[in-house]
């Protein structure tokens, strides 16, 4: 339906958005190739990508490039999406926007430019020209923002309000919804009924589509049902046509990720004969590959115990026979361990974790080949990042150099629905179409918007997968189990640490860290948004059993209540060998102006 096209490409723009960042300072040369490669990586032709980037003033201006493409014809090429929900039309009240019956279609910029790129303002309904020709609704924008600052007192600055502007506006091409506020495409409940009038206004003889370009009134499908689908969204494009659909095992007609790009929660299954033979598939594929890279959601450690986003079936295949437990005492799953075994054997060479749960440490995964790109619970400068909050950019870097390196990249229980680490898989599964690597594997048990760019897709519980992997490559698997350690009082000081003051790995300078309960330390390599927040000084405290027999420590933020952060224990032992190329915290030489006692009795992790 129109209305799913108007989504997909409004999301891709708000997608390649997000996927690209500030380039450093370079020449204009280096910035059109960085540039093109970039575009390239995403799918579009290399003659219409070398024509946006000549056509846009600045060549390092990937977000402006990727505009041209799809203002001049160019389709989805693949991408993750995830719609911003914008948070002003809440703010500035629904009042603020017009009815839908003051909306026109048609006109042209009220300032006599030519051209079909215009937009209306759904604060005023006056139609103007876009970004491609004189920017006049930005300039409007701008304008009503300075027109309303003049008028906002010092009492309602004080309040916390603040000039908005007529900030949003459609556009009348594809009736996607730009908010200058957000700076990005947005979805909100009160524009429903604005999208709905425009489009009868763009499509008068369009009628009986619903809103979200899903039919209506459909049957919900049988148990052990097969899976209707091309071959590919079934087997991935390296799959046998003639192998079996999967099978419906579990159904669910909820939304797997509401608000995001994505798919029912319908759980499917392959037929034993056809997972044992996808499987063989893979095997091969990891044989061939020189740079594997692993990227991880949470459907990797639903087996542990830890409850992840995605599933809606009350009697879901991922959580049979699981007990709940405690994030901080969940054991790593079967596939932990087998991707431990994977990176031993030297066939997987980096893994991307979504996931903040520490589980791939405690399996014996490495620290320095591990990029817990959306923050980790045992890593005090590197904490769960809030909506409002954004990724260490040294973590964004490092994914960017593994997203060029991969020839395969094994996406195991992630839903891929928009998020921005999803280019790992995006990206691999686009360079494998242009001949260049293996491509993406992708093991759930749902369905994903990515499953036909896969070169294998298989729908199997993620241990059962590693198991007959395992068994297939003859790998060696670790134990599993807790690592208990038992440290008296002077083992809590490491002496001799290869770190600079800044947590540096350094060939020169040495480090002593005290964390003993009452020791005081400060958090390195720390986001502003973090710091601000909480501040950069913490206090050793004490901690739950469970964290103390692992070795965990337990450090507070500022003082009183101040927010708990946890250093794994494989932060120490990696440090005390100088294999990690920094360390989250280092002695508080300057605490006088932070200092805080020690809190008393147990942390409330």
């Amino acid at each position: 339906s129109f209305r799913a096209e108007q989504f997909r490409r409004a999301a891709l723009r708000t997608t390649l958005r997000q996927f690209i960042l500030p380039l450093p300072s370079m020449s204009q040369s280096d910035a059109a190739a960085r540039t093109i490669r970039q575009l390239l990586n995403f799918g579009f032709p290399e003659d219409r990508v070398r024509q946006a980037v000549a056509s846009i003033g600045d060549p390092a201006d990937s977000e402006a490039a990727i505009n041209w493409l799809l203002d001049h014809g160019e389709e989805d090429k693949g991408g993750a999406v995830e719609f911003k929900h914008c948070p002003h039309i809440f703010d500035m009240g629904y009042e603020a926007l017009l009815k839908p019956n003051q909306l026109t279609f048609g006109r042209p910029c009220m300032h006599g430019c030519q051209g079909d790129e215009n937009w209306v303002c759904l604060h005023c309904g006056e139609t103007r020209c876009g970004r491609y020709a004189k920017k006049h609704n930005l300039a409007h924008w701008e304008e009503t923002c300075r027109e309303e600052e003049s008028r906002l007192t010092v009492a309602d600055a004080a309040s916390g309000q603040r000039a908005l502007g007529h900030c949003l506006a459609i556009g009348l091409q594809d009736l996607s919804v730009w908010c200058y506020q957000c700076g990005a495409y947005v979805q909100h409940e009160h524009l429903k009924p604005l999208l709905q009038r425009m489009e009868k206004l763009k499509f008068p003889d369009a009628a009986g589509s619903d809103a979200a370009g899903c039919s209506t009134g459909a049957a919900p499908p049988l148990s052990n049902s097969a899976l209707s689908a091309k071959p590919t969204e079934m087997h991935g494009r390296m799959g046998d046509p003639a192998w079996a659909a999967p099978k419906l095992a579990r159904a669910c007609e909820e939304a797997a990720r509401p608000g995001y790009r994505t798919r029912q929660a319908h759980e499917y299954l392959d037929a034993p004969e056809v997972l044992k033979a996808k499987v063989v598939v893979l095997a091969r594929l990891v044989r061939q590959s020189k740079q594997c890279v692993a990227y991880t959601g949470a459907g990797i450690s639903t087996a542990s115990g830890i409850s992840d986003y995605a599933t809606k079936a009350s009697d879901s295949i991922a959580q049979a026979g699981v007990r709940k437990t405690n994030n901080w005492e969940a054991r790593p799953t079967f596939a932990h361990h087998v991707l431990v075994a994977l990176h031993r054997a030297g066939h997987l060479k980096h893994w991307v974790q979504q996931n903040h749960d520490g589980l791939p440490q405690k399996a014996g995964y490495p620290q320095q080949e591990l990029n817990e790109i959306h923050g980790a619970w045992f890593d005090p400068s590197n904490p769960v990042v809030p909506m409002d909050g954004t990724l260490r950019s040294d973590l964004i870097q490092w994914m960017l150099d593994w997203e060029e390196r991969a020839d395969l990249c094994l996406a195991l229980g992630t839903s891929m629905v928009g998020m921005n680490a999803d280019r790992m898989a995006v990206t691999t599964a686009q360079k494998a179409k242009h001949g260049k690597g293996l491509g993406t594997v992708i093991v759930a048990l749902q369905q994903t918007q990515y499953d036909s760019e896969a070169s294998l897709r298989i729908f199997a519980p993620i241990d059962r997968v590693m198991e007959l992997l395992a068994d297939e490559l003859a790998l060696d698997i670790p134990p599993a189990g807790a690592v208990p350690v038992e440290r008296g009082a002077h083992v809590h000081v490491f002496k001799d640490l290869p770190y600079d003051r800044d947590g540096k790995l350094s060939r020169s300078d040495r480090l002593t860290l005290d964390l003993r309960e009452g020791s005081q330390v400060r958090i390195v390599n720390q986001q502003d948004w973090d710091k601000d927040r909480h501040g950069s000084i913490g206090t050793v405290i004490s901690t739950q059993d469970s964290l103390k027999t692992e070795g965990h420590y337990a450090i507070r933020l500022g003082s009183g209540n101040g927010a708990l952060r946890v250093l794994g224990r494989w932060w120490l032992e990696d440090a005390m060998e100088g294999k990690v190329p920094s360390i989250p915290i280092v002695p508080c030489d300057d605490c006088s102006v932070q200092s805080a006692a020690a809190p008393a009795g147990l942390c409330d992790l």
